[in-house]
């Protein structure tokens, strides 16, 4: 059996973990999180979070020689770029420039990375620009992050932003194909966009499923945890509260609006088909709303996994950084 390699994408209330190998994605596992284990997207204790990883991958039997992780977007810098032609040395000297709107502390407390899109050549074919991702995180994240998947007994090979996991999904994706993949997680919802298997950009909207269940808490009269499990279950019909009907179309307004903005700054992308994950992804009153606003089919995000399973659809993150 060739080697194996775990992704992990730890969310706010779960740890999603994909498996794969040369030939593509093998399995998709979600295990939900300790409550206040990750507070505002960022995890409380890593030592904690170390044995709680270490204790699932032992109860589910998951086997693998590395591992690559997500790094969140609040722990991480994100950028595509247009630079001239250059070599990885004078690249290594000039990323830092590229971030300086963005660091906080000194430029040499980051680590930088890379990724090349393509090469854009002149009218005679000559390299004239470099078309790339960069990522930059502090280098004291990924020592905690390190420190962290050692404590669980597994070797960390790479950490990368959400962006570039999802290009690892679509790097089958032919030329001019345009993604849209809307992840709706617990408390924002993300957009991002791709032509091919090339990142163009994403949209934040600071609201998600919690926006959800604290309207269902205080319709039901119960507590937000308890409703939770309500929108979940869609128990007694809540997902179609007037109240989350509402929330429903405000979201999707918004969705509306980042996409009419890509379309305007990119008029030759036909945007076809958006993938849809997170949690908020089987909330099938907020998909027919989604679809009916934007007029454009929505599918489940297993489509990009070629993997059966029911965690599937929250595990999309997961699989990229496995496939890194």
């Amino acid at each position: 059996m060739g080697k194996k390699t775990a992704g992990f994408d730890i969310g706010s209330h779960a740890v999603h973990i994909a498996l794969a190998t040369k030939k593509g994605i093998k399995r998709v596992h979600s295990e939900p999180l300790p409550e206040g284990a990750v507070r505002e997207g960022r995890i409380v204790s890593y030592e904690a979070m170390g044995d709680f990883i270490k204790q699932t991958c032992k109860k589910q039997k998951i086997r693998f020689d590395d591992a690559a992780v997500i790094l969140p977007a609040s722990l991480c810098f994100c950028r595509r770029l247009n630079m001239p032609v250059m070599t990885h040395e004078q690249l290594t000297v000039n990323l830092p420039y590229e971030f300086r709107d963005f660091i906080t502390s000194e430029k040499e407390a980051y680590f930088y990375d890379y990724a090349i899109l393509r090469t854009i050549n002149d009218a005679d074919n000559k390299p004239i620009e470099l078309d790339a991702m960069a990522a930059a995180a502090l280098k004291t994240t990924i020592a905690d992050y390190k420190g962290m998947f050692r404590r669980a007994g597994i070797k960390l090979r790479t950490a990368i932003p959400v962006e570039m996991a999802y290009v690892n999904l679509l790097m089958r994706s032919p030329e001019g194909h345009c993604h849209c993949i809307i992840d709706i997680g617990h408390t924002a919802v993300r957009l991002y966009m791709y032509n091919g298997n090339r990142y163009e950009s994403s949209h934040l909207v600071d609201y998600g499923c919690s926006a959800m269940d604290n309207i269902i808490a205080e319709a039901l009269h119960v507590d937000p945890f308890i409703a939770s499990s309500y929108r979940e279950a869609n128990h007694d019909g809540c997902q179609s509260l007037p109240e989350c009907e509402a929330l429903y179309q405000s979201l999707a307004v918004e969705v509306q609006r980042a996409v009419h903005f890509f379309r305007y700054n990119n008029p030759d992308i036909e945007l076809e088909h958006i993938h849809i994950t997170g949690g908020g992804a089987e909330i099938l009153p907020l998909r027919e709303t989604l679809e009916n606003t934007l007029s454009i089919p929505i599918y489940d995000a297993t489509e990009l996994l070629n993997v059966k399973g029911a965690d599937a659809d929250f595990g999309l993150a997961a699989a990229g950084a496995a496939l890194q």
